[in-house]
């Protein structure tokens, strides 16, 4: 009997897409000014739809490498666990522009 886990999947995506608006964002607002949220979220932005291209969509760890990479180079300096969650966050706005549902890493 095979069980289909999808729609807990994609429960579990808008939850962590909840949890990422209400708390982590604000937490990284408060530890930067206006000026460099706006560029660190470009950033990750641009990084993230770069990565879209580059690699295809098995190579998600390259594709998050990729991203923290750029960051890194740029002089960001956010915590591992920010990071991730603002890639996530920005892969979630990609794939909602796409009008696609966001896949979870594996």
């Amino acid at each position: 009997m095979n069980i289909d886990l999808t729609q807990i999947i994609l429960a579990i995506i808008t939850l962590m897409g909840m949890l990422i608006t209400r708390y982590l964002i604000p937490w990284i607002k408060s530890k930067t000014n206006e000026k460099q949220y706006a560029t660190l979220v470009n950033l990750a932005k641009v990084g993230v739809y770069a990565a879209e291209q580059l690699f295809t969509t098995e190579q998600w760890k390259e594709k998050k490498a990729y991203v923290v990479n750029l960051l890194s180079e740029n002089g960001y300096t956010v915590d591992a666990t920010a990071v991730d969650a603002l890639i996530e966050s920005m892969v979630q706005e990609l794939h909602i522009q796409k009008g696609q549902t966001a896949k979870p890493a594996e």
